[in-house]
């Protein structure tokens, strides 16, 4: 780079201004799964009871010489679950005492570009959040995906459910073009809504008995898809039905890198689930799960140092505790557009 002036060729340009190209970055994903932390103990449980069952009471079947048993013992069924998996993340970073000081004109200027330096720090820590919560999204997905029980209901093609109920044959290419499509998508997710609230085995895949009442569910729906409802239904319908829950939020994409906004490319995950399942599927536009489906805690975010007196600098290191979970035992529904296979 040539920092001399053009007419003499013998004087150096000066630096008229600085703009610190940092600004502040916060995690766009993290409340939709950040749970209460705890700091002491190192597992998290969960206990399930499961319902007990009504059966006829003998009380009107009484007759001379019978007896009622009011001793029998019944044990309740309990099935717990232990999480386990924690993880700490960690960014170093060196700010010099002396040595900065020749690049710039005054303490105020150095002191603006180290406080970038720290900006830029706490938005990596940041991304990383958004990546482990990302990580955590397609984990759910890909689970649903993968089971090949053949019972209950944990991913159900949008696309193939509005041929079926129309005799139509849309193609995927097609449907986000659909004023029809999207009236019977958004009717069909909020209907989900409602049965998920009803005590069931269906919508988990563990085949444990769950509700999840609407002011439990979380509702992320892919962005593409949200936006192209608002477009194309021009009504207060979506947000009625969906928006309106508590739970509800939108993602750019599920697992990308935000480099590739198309539809194939954001609806995508490419997974190997925590079970062992390697699962590769677009189209996703929405999960809807129970909101204990899933969920990340973050036991400390600190900062440490250590001076180096020789060297006059001091090294800072930003680390991040991190747990996460996906319980397949709650409730939780994967909703696609895919073309069914010839």
């Amino acid at each position: 780079m040539n920092v001399l002036d053009k007419f003499t060729g013998a004087l150096v340009d000066r630096i008229g201004r600085t703009i610190q190209s940092v600004r502040p970055y916060s995690s766009q994903r993290r409340n939709t799964l950040i749970m209460d932390t705890f700091q002491f103990g190192a597992i998290l449980q969960k206990i399930y009871v499961k319902p007990g069952e009504a059966v006829d009471s003998p009380q009107w079947q009484l007759s001379n010489g019978t007896t009622i048993d009011q001793y029998k013992i019944t044990v309740p069924e309990v099935k717990q679950k232990l999480f386990t998996d924690r993880n700490v993340y960690q960014i170093d970073i060196t700010i010099p005492d002396y040595q900065l000081e020749s690049a710039f004109t005054s303490a105020e200027a150095m002191a603006a570009f180290i406080d970038a330096i720290f900006n830029s720090i706490s938005a990596g820590m940041a991304m990383r959040e958004d990546a482990i919560v990302e990580a955590t999204y397609a984990a759910c997905i890909g689970e649903n995906l993968a089971d090949q029980s053949g019972t209950g209901v944990h991913a159900i093609n949008l696309l193939k459910e509005y041929n079926d109920a129309t005799g139509q044959s849309l193609a995927a290419k097609n449907a986000l073009r659909s004023v029809e499509f999207f009236q019977f998508a958004v009717s069909l997710l909020g209907l989900y809504v409602k049965r998920l609230s009803n005590m069931s085995t269906l919508f988990n895949v563990e085949g444990y008995l769950r509700h999840t009442p609407a002011e439990y569910v979380r509702l992320t729906v892919l962005s593409n898809f949200a936006k192209a409802c608002d477009v194309y239904l021009r009504s207060n319908i979506y947000h009625d039905e969906l928006v309106s829950l508590p739970m509800y939020s939108e993602v750019n994409y599920w697992q990308g890198s935000g480099q590739d906004y198309s539809f194939d490319n954001a609806s995508k995950i490419n997974i190997t689930t925590p079970s062992g399942q390697i699962v590769e599927q677009s189209g996703i536009i929405a999960l809807m799960s129970d909101i204990e489906a899933m969920g990340m805690m973050i036991y400390d975010n600190r900062v440490r140092s250590v001076r180096n007196e020789n060297g006059e600098y001091t090294n800072y290191f930003y680390k991040m505790d991190v747990r996460t979970f996906v319980d397949m035992s709650e409730n939780s529904i994967v909703f696609y557009i895919a073309d069914e296979a010839v």
